[in-house]
């Protein structure tokens, strides 16, 4: 699998350049490989161009950039804001249980004096005494339902910020599809429902062909617009309930619930035409550059069986479909004889 070529691949750079083989170099470099990230992989060619060296400072900064410095920032802050309304608001209500607790006292006061010989005499100032004291406590809670008011937009707008957070967290940032952290997850939700209701469920992964030729000919940001329009192209595509994503570099995958071999099949090659009918612009000069084309592979999870041998399966088909001539679809079945019906 790809997966294993670029963790290698990862290793080996890491031990090149004399960095500390950590999880966040490891995490750097893999995607790195993977062509995951347009930006990264430039900043660090530009690097390898230049012979700087990858000292800790700068492999801290890469990880920060890429992978969570400053999500992490505005989760933190978004909690911390979160407490300190709430902080706010149980000052807010302490206070106001002290002013009801004192307008109670006075009521009971004024009560007790009404009820005596000097109450009947100054009832006129004790009447006037409760309208003021009742004013202020009307203004009190005025201000009380503003502020509960204000505090309760604050934890609307804060939650809304923290929605955003996890949904980018979730979001490849170039093709706005969903990235590899989102795909695993939603694959074990898909297995664990495909074990419980029997329903089938496939797993599609496309590939696009001779794309590393394409970004050395044409350059990386002409090969994100190829990457954007793959990921448009996906979401166009597929049924309502279906999880386009990015699987890595320019590996692409669909996790399709309820469909079998044959109905992922077609949707697979409908992807496929899809993307073989679009031509890629340069925006600047209007220049054609052509078509792209894909990869195909499909496979049918089996009751019972591990996640990585149903993603095993799909990429073997894949790699038949390139192997037998590339812009075709294969499923496992045809995986022996890919020319037999395949797209």
């Amino acid at each position: 699998m790809q997966t294993q070529e670029f963790a290698n691949a990862a290793f080996e750079s890491m031990r090149q350049h004399g960095i500390p083989p950590s999880p966040e170099n490891f995490t750097i470099w893999f995607h790195y490989h993977s062509d995951t990230y347009g930006d990264l992989t430039r900043l660090v060619d530009k690097r390898i161009q230049d012979a700087e060296p990858f000292d800790e400072q700068h492999n801290d900064e890469l990880y920060a950039r890429f992978f969570g410095g400053d999500q992490r920032k505005i989760t933190l802050g978004a909690a911390a804001g979160t407490e300190r309304i709430l902080q706010e608001v149980l000052s807010k209500i302490s206070t106001a249980k002290t002013n009801v607790a004192g307008y109670a006292a006075f009521l009971q006061d004024t009560s007790e004096a009404l009820g005596g010989d000097a109450g009947v005499r100054n009832i006129e100032t004790l009447i006037s005494a409760l309208i003021e004291q009742t004013g202020v406590m009307q203004k009190r809670n005025e201000v009380l339902e503003r502020d509960l008011q204000k505090s309760t937009e604050q934890v609307v707008i804060l939650r809304r910020d923290m929605e955003a957070i996890q949904r980018d967290a979730q979001t490849d940032g170039l093709t706005n599809i969903a990235n590899r952290k989102r795909f695993d997850a939603t694959l074990r939700e898909a297995v664990a429902a495909a074990e419980v209701d029997g329903k089938p469920l496939c797993l599609i992964l496309a590939d696009i062909d001779h794309f590393k030729k394409f970004n050395d000919l044409y350059g990386h940001q002409m090969g994100d617009q190829v990457l954007k329009l793959v990921g448009r192209t996906l979401r166009d595509c597929i049924r309502d309930g279906d999880l386009p994503a990015r699987f890595g570099g320019e590996e692409f995958a669909v996790i399709l619930p309820n469909a079998d071999l044959a109905e992922a099949a077609e949707i697979g090659d409908r992807i496929r035409k899809t993307i073989a009918t679009r031509r890629i612009v340069r925006r600047d000069s209007k220049v054609e550059l052509g078509a792209i084309t894909t990869c195909i592979g499909v496979a049918l999870y089996q009751k019972g069986e591990p996640i990585p041998a149903l993603i095993d399966r799909a990429d073997e088909a894949l790699y038949v479909a390139k192997r037998t001539g590339r812009n075709k679809v294969v499923t496992e079945e045809q995986m022996n004889d890919p020319d037999r019906n395949a797209f």
